[in-house]
């Protein structure tokens, strides 16, 4: 069983004192960046404020409903009248090309497109499904709401290389060689319920997770949560446990805006730095549309943006100090009124993180044809979800101990007004020889990876646990690397 939902909040001063003993036992923290979502390797930090960082959005969505089997209906005048294309799916990279694969949907079809830059996309002619008589489409041979895949490396079985989550009366899962010819599992459907859902991979164990939708009571009122399932094989999935669910805080911002109550309507979550991050989407539900006008149209109405979350283990999860959206509504028309779903993970594009995401002009209770649904791209500058900030009084943010498996610390921050130093310490905290701050070189760039060099040293010491302590000016530290 899961452990029992958390929603650990920190409303930042400009200091917090962590605590910790001088005999404490050092930690490994290996060679991937560090981010600085949460204080598990941090001991202490001052004059800080940990800042979630919104997306850059480009001018217009990614994909638009183009083809025939996107474009569904048609007003009397010809004029496409429906025009939704989705992405609870996924995007990944072809490790053999270097392509970017998409897998996307439109109703119950699955869609699949490809692109070499991330901003133009093609359909391919796959000929595996008949659409009005022509085999010449982009439409995988199955059928689901909200698929979400996974390449799984550790596929003992070549035909499960990818493996797929949906909803298909109730949620249910497909496996496939190379992403394009699908199987339905025979077990199907593997959990109840059904809508929308996102699948991830633990890479330490290869299980994996199911994040899925289900609507109940909770603290008052009906609502959608996330909640997830487990399997080490696809068809056989523990019992369903809430992971994520709205508190009086997430209420309160509902509120202020005009709002009844807040709900979430999905989560995607991905391995990231040696933790987990998630990307929850908050809806502010307003009550019904002032106006019912079509037969698609939802009768729950409100704004829906994205959050960042985080955990350690996939499985607890935890809110950021600051709750600021990372998708944001707006500024541009194609998503002001929603983010309905996130891609499962993030995809690395001209050396930043891109993520993809469904675009919606108009709140949940919009009506077409006012209501356009498109895919767009949010980016972020590697590792920058959340930064720890000091102003120009200063700051400083210290670790906990941990064994140095390399000897080059590389820093990813902002200091183009300011500077950041650090100084090396032993386990209770003493300045080592050589490794004070004053010995730093300050580091004014704004760069995702700044080699850090002392005055006679270039490499961290590697034959006895360390400390590190960030000294911060003016600067923003997004995350630390020892390679």
């Amino acid at each position: 069983m899961f452990a029992t939902i958390k929603t650990t909040t920190c409303l930042v001063a400009c200091s917090v004192l962590l605590g910790w003993a001088a005999a404490a036992e050092p930690v490994c923290i290996g060679t991937e960046s560090k981010i600085l979502v949460d204080d598990e390797l941090i001991a202490s930090r001052s004059g800080v404020v940990r800042r979630t960082h919104p997306c850059r959005k480009f001018d217009e969505p990614i994909l638009l409903p183009e083809t025939p089997w996107e474009l569904a209906a048609q007003s009397s005048e010809g004029k496409d009248i429906d025009q939704r294309l989705y992405l609870y799916g996924t995007v990944l990279r072809d490790a053999a090309t270097g392509d970017l694969r998409m897998w996307y949907n439109r109703l119950a079809y699955v869609l699949y497109a490809t692109s070499k830059d991330g901003i133009h996309w093609q359909r391919p002619d796959l000929g595996l499904h008949a659409f009005q008589g022509s085999m010449h489409n982009n439409i995988l041979n199955v059928f689901m709401h909200s698929p979400s895949i996974v390449r799984d490396e550790k596929a003992a079985n070549p035909a499960e290389r990818y493996r797929m989550l949906g909803s298909k009366k109730g949620y249910s899962t497909a496996h496939s060689p190379d992403g394009l010819r699908w199987t339905m599992y025979p077990n199907n459907p593997v959990i109840p319920g059904g809508d929308t859902c996102t699948l991830a991979q633990d890479p330490k164990t290869g299980e994996f997770l199911a994040f899925h939708k289900r609507t109940h009571q909770h603290r008052g009122h009906g609502r959608r949560l996330v909640y997830l399932a487990t399997s080490r094989d696809m068809q056989h999935w523990s019992e369903p446990e809430l992971v994520m669910a709205p508190d009086e805080i997430d209420d309160a911002r509902t509120q202020s805006e005009g709002g009844l109550w807040s709900q979430f309507y999905n989560m995607s979550a991905f391995p990231y730095g040696g933790q987990w991050l998630g990307l929850a989407t908050h809806f502010r539900y307003t009550g019904r549309p002032a106006k019912m006008q079509g037969p698609s149209q939802s009768a729950d109405d409100g704004p829906i943006d994205v959050q960042l979350v985080h955990s350690r283990d996939g499985r607890v999860w935890h809110r950021c100090d600051d709750r600021s959206p990372v998708i944001p509504n707006g500024p541009h028309a194609y998503d002001a009124g929603c983010i309905l779903g996130v891609a499962n993970g993030p995809v690395v594009v001209d050396g930043e993180l891109w993520i993809y995401y469904t675009a919606i002009t108009t709140p949940h209770g919009g009506a077409l044809p006012e209501k356009k649904i498109s895919i767009a791209a949010g980016r972020w500058r590697i590792d920058g979800f959340v930064s720890l900030d000091a102003g120009s009084e200063g700051g400083t943010v210290e670790t906990v101990p941990f064994d140095s498996t390399g000897s080059t610390l590389s820093i990813n921050a902002e200091a183009a007004r300011g500077g950041v130093r650090v100084e090396v310490l032993d386990v209770e905290g003493r300045t080592l020889p050589g490794y004070s701050s004053e010995e730093c070189a300050e580091l004014h760039g704004d760069e995702v990876c700044q080699i850090v060099r002392w005055t006679n040293r270039d490499a961290l010491p590697h034959d006895r646990p360390i400390r590190l302590r960030f000294h911060l000016r003016d600067a923003s530290l997004y995350s630390f690397q020892v390679r």
